[in-house]
């Protein structure tokens, strides 16, 4: 197509992409990808990381900045290193939808932990989940923001906000067979504001995993928040985004190698997390409350009730949680945790085992 639009945004051309190569001391990660295509919205210094990165040197991981100090047995990292990170503009038509309609952005880092428990390595599957769940207990991804209700909600004797949870995550969480390294995957569904988030992680070393995270930001007009931007579809970032990780391959050091020969995982046993069906129903109403935010529906009067009917919400949180095997699928779970107090509506989906080719 030569031009694209909300409902089809146009991306870079894969006919432009080209070899990313990142050597962390004897470990190698290579990847294909388009160039840099930025836009007003991206940060300026994509793209401009070294292409080796000497691992056994103290200076050259980063000491993370937490807002509070780590908690005693916590295994969130401690130091980290953004290897490459890079981004996309998506068009739509010219004049009429400006310079922008969306972007995809990627970071791909390299975490360290200090200390792990007695006999646990990120090579065994299970530790790597235990480690993935730390985003949610002690990152960005559980963190919360102040509510609001509707008269008939509130009660009158509580002065205290509601704290409403920023995501809704994980979602479509699996574990991918990539040219021959297994990889912990998993989404996240901004509810307040902000991109849709995507996780892709790769041990490489006992105490070091590989992150890749992509961001999906669209850019619309009179859709200033999550629910209303849902109206141009996600389907063209997240081919992009899957286009680049069915090409990456990590090739680790003979050290990496020994360590993860050393692991025993056992046979098909692919441990996973899910949200529950107390989140979904709390997405729904979240979603619904804030579907005005920087909205203004221009067939109804300006001080008219303009967030989106609530069966519409459900409907798109209902779809936005059906799991979707990705090239690759080793194991994907349920929409929602089966062991959640709160009854769901519709029946999960039993869990999936499936054995395919890496693609």
């Amino acid at each position: 197509m030569w031009f694209g639009n909300e409902q089809n945004p146009k991306g870079p051309s894969w006919h432009k992409a080209r070899p990313v190569i990142k050597e962390l001391s004897d470990t190698r990660v290579a990847l294909q990808a388009p160039p840099l295509q930025p836009n007003v919205y991206m940060p300026f210094a994509f793209d401009d990381e070294p292409d080796c990165f000497d691992l056994d040197s103290p200076d050259t991981l980063e000491t993370i900045d937490y807002r509070s100090p780590k908690p005693s047995g916590s295994e969130r990292s401690d130091r980290r290193i953004t290897i490459w990170s890079s981004g996309w503009n998506f068009t739509g038509r010219p004049l009429l939808d400006g310079h922008s309609i969306g972007d995809l952005q990627v970071e791909l880092v390299l975490e360290e932990i200090d200390e792990l428990p007695i006999n646990c390595s990120l090579f065994r599957r299970e530790d790597l989940t235990r480690y993935a769940k730390g985003y949610f207990s002690e990152g960005w991804l559980g963190s919360f923001h102040h509510g609001f209700g509707e008269p008939d909600e509130r009660n009158i004797y509580d002065l205290s906000p509601p704290r409403w949870p920023n995501y809704l995550a994980p979602l479509n969480n699996q574990w991918l067979g990539l040219n021959g390294q297994n990889w912990l995957y998993f989404e996240a569904q901004p509810l307040r504001e902000g991109s849709d988030d995507f996780y892709w992680l790769c041990p490489i070393g006992h105490r070091r995993c590989l992150r890749a995270t992509f961001s999906v930001a669209r850019h619309l007009s009179n859709a200033g928040n999550s629910y209303r931007i849902q109206r141009s579809p996600i389907d063209n970032y997240r081919d992009l985004m899957e286009k680049i990780m069915s090409t990456i391959t990590v090739e680790l050091s003979e050290q990496s190698r020994q360590e993860q020969l050393s692991i025993e995982n056992p046979e098909n046993h692919y441990p996973l997390f899910h949200c529950t069906a107390a989140q979904v129903e709390q997405a729904k109403h979240i979603l619904y409350m804030r579907s005005d935010i920087c909205y203004r529906d221009k067939s109804k009067p300006q001080d008219a009730d303009h967030r989106a009917p609530k069966e519409d919400v459900a409907a798109f949180i209902e779809q936005r949680i059906q799991p979707r095997p990705l090239p690759g699928c080793l194991a994907i779970g349920p929409a929602f945790s089966k062991t959640d107090t709160v009854a769901p509506k519709t029946s999960p989906p039993a869990e999936i085992k499936l054995q395919t080719e890496n693609k």
